[in-house]
């Protein structure tokens, strides 16, 4: 049979674990708030940048790039 003392440490240990497990939740929950605040604003597009599209659209003088490293070649070439 299990003494008061060992038992009074099981019911100490459980509290703690109860504790343990409410923060966990909260910073999971504080985590989860800034992974969704970050995710919204890396995918977020002013008006005012779709006008200047628009407005280069209408120009029509584009140049394409296959890839993001070539695009990084050509503004490194006009930066020399």
């Amino acid at each position: 049979m299990i003494e008061a003392k060992e038992t009074s440490i099981i019911c100490s240990m459980m509290d703690e674990i109860k504790v343990l497990k409410k923060r966990v939740d909260e910073m999971e929950e504080r985590l989860q708030t800034l992974a969704d605040k970050h995710g919204e604003s890396a995918f977020e597009v002013r008006d005012e940048y779709l006008v200047h599209l628009d407005e280069l659209e209408e120009i029509g003088e584009f140049e394409e790039f296959k890839d993001i490293g070539e695009l990084r070649r050509r503004i490194e070439k006009a930066e020399h």
